[in-house]
Order: C-alpha cells, then sequence, then structure tokens
C-alpha cells in the first residue's frame, strides 16, 4: 500500500519543490466551469486555473503536439492561442505578435496589452466521466449499499485508483447475472492538465450491466491485473445488487 501512496503523490514533484498548488474552496467557481463560447463548447473542458495579482483569472489549455501551444482566455474573454517558444533558452514560452506567457509550473507571467501580469495555479477537483445510459452511479461514498436495476439496465462505480502505479479496479468474482466492462476513465484533478505532471489519482469507471434476475454481493478491487488472486492488504469496494 506504501508504494501506491507514493506513486499517487509522486507526480507533484514536477509542479514546483517550493510552492504548491492552491485549492479553490467550494464556493468558489472557476471561470473554466462557466458556459465557453458556443462556437468552441469543449475548447476549455481541461483547462487550468490561475488567479492574478491584483485581481483576474486566467484560464489555459495547455496542448501537445508540433510545436505545442497553449490556448488562454483572461477573464472569460475571447480564447487566444499561443504558440511556444523554441528559441527560448529557460523555462516554457508561449507568444504571438501581442502577448507573451512565461509558465512555470504553479506560477506564470502573463504580458499582454502593455501590462504584466503575476498569476498562480489554483487546483480544481474534476468529476468522474459519466456512461450514457447508465441508471445509476456509486462513488466511493457509497460503500456497502443496496441498489436495484433491470435486467437490460446498466450503471457505473466510479472509484479513483493509481494505474500508473499498475493497480487498477476490477470486479472479484462476479456473480453470473450481471457483465462487468471497463468504463472511460481520466484525471481527478486540473493539476492533470498541466505540462509535465505524472502519476497521480485517475477515475476509473466500471460499467455493470443487468443481464438476468438475480440477487448478490458486488465486490470491487483494486489489484494488478496480471495478479491472478487477490491479497488481503486490496482495497475493496463492496456494495448489494437485486436485478429485476
Amino acid at each position: 500500500m506504501f508504494i501506491r501512496t507514493l506513486a499517487a503523490v509522486a507526480g507533484f514533484g514536477l509542479l514546483a519543490a517550493g510552492c504548491q498548488p492552491v485549492v479553490t474552496s467550494p464556493e468558489e467557481k472557476p471561470v473554466a466551469d462557466q458556459p465557453a463560447d458556443p462556437a468552441t463548447p469543449d475548447a476549455f473542458a481541461n483547462a487550468v486555473n490561475f488567479d492574478c495579482d491584483g485581481g483576474g483569472k486566467l484560464d489555459v489549455v495547455f496542448e501537445g503536439g508540433g510545436p505545442p501551444t497553449a490556448l488562454i482566455r483572461l477573464d472569460g474573454g475571447a480564447p487566444q492561442k499561443l504558440a511556444i517558444d523554441e528559441n527560448a533558452t529557460s523555462g516554457m514560452i508561449y507568444k504571438d505578435a501581442a502577448t507573451t506567457m512565461d509558465f512555470g509550473g504553479d506560477r506564470l507571467q502573463l504580458i499582454t496589452g502593455g501590462a504584466t501580469k503575476a498569476c498562480t495555479f489554483i487546483s480544481r477537483a474534476v468529476p468522474a466521466p459519466t456512461v450514457e445510459g447508465a441508471v445509476r452511479n456509486l462513488t466511493e461514498a457509497d460503500s456497502n449499499a443496496s441498489v436495484e436495476i433491470k435486467v437490460g439496465e446498466k450503471m457505473t462505480v466510479s472509484l479513483s485508483g493509481v494505474p500508473t502505479a499498475g493497480y487498477v479496479w476490477t470486479a472479484d468474482a462476479p456473480p453470473a447475472f450481471v457483465k462487468v466492462s471497463e468504463g472511460p476513465g481520466g484525471a481527478t484533478s486540473t493539476s492533470q492538465f498541466l505540462p509535465g505532471f505524472a502519476g497521480g489519482n485517475h477515475w476509473e469507471v466500471l460499467i455493470i450491466e443487468g443481464v438476468a434476475a438475480g440477487e448478490g454481493e458486488i465486490t470491487l478491487v483494486q489489484k494488478r491485473p496480471w495478479e491472478e488472486k487477490s491479497s488481503p492488504d486490496d482495497q475493496r469496494f463492496t456494495f448489494r445488487l437485486k436485478v429485476n
């Protein structure tokens, strides 16, 4: 279990050796959570958010490829695309003719319109991906719950794991009245959208479909896929399912 914990926090080492990311309180609503331009509704879905000194919010989408680019939006304004400066001798600098962004982990400096803004990264939680048609979703808080679905219906279980360390959530000897399959996964924090981030916890979603009437306990276990048997130290998630 120590290995799993170590892997889950290892990714933060590349963010900054000194400053740690600031976590938003539940009352705060990052700019990236607000409705985007209808012409590009998903442009900032994977944005990271920065609070700028003296006021103002900056949303940034770091895009890979050759060369990498950054899509930015200041205070919910028009999107602006910056290309990485491949001639920069230090740091990660993105720019166009009018704007320069010097990114350095959890801090960046934005120079635009003759003004310079220093901005600090604000981490926010990312919800688990959804599965179309699922009638119910369980999370860690639903451990030992009792659930009912109908034959032909499907439900999901969304749990946080460390697949980068080789551990994944799987069904442990599921009963014959259900079919269990792997669903989508994804980041649990916007920290994972920062360049250079590695490791960390990820969402794992399992899809459970009722294929026949039955009732019983469903146990999910977090273990390495190549291990045939689970061990007492493996994390478990259990709930009772009735399929009508």
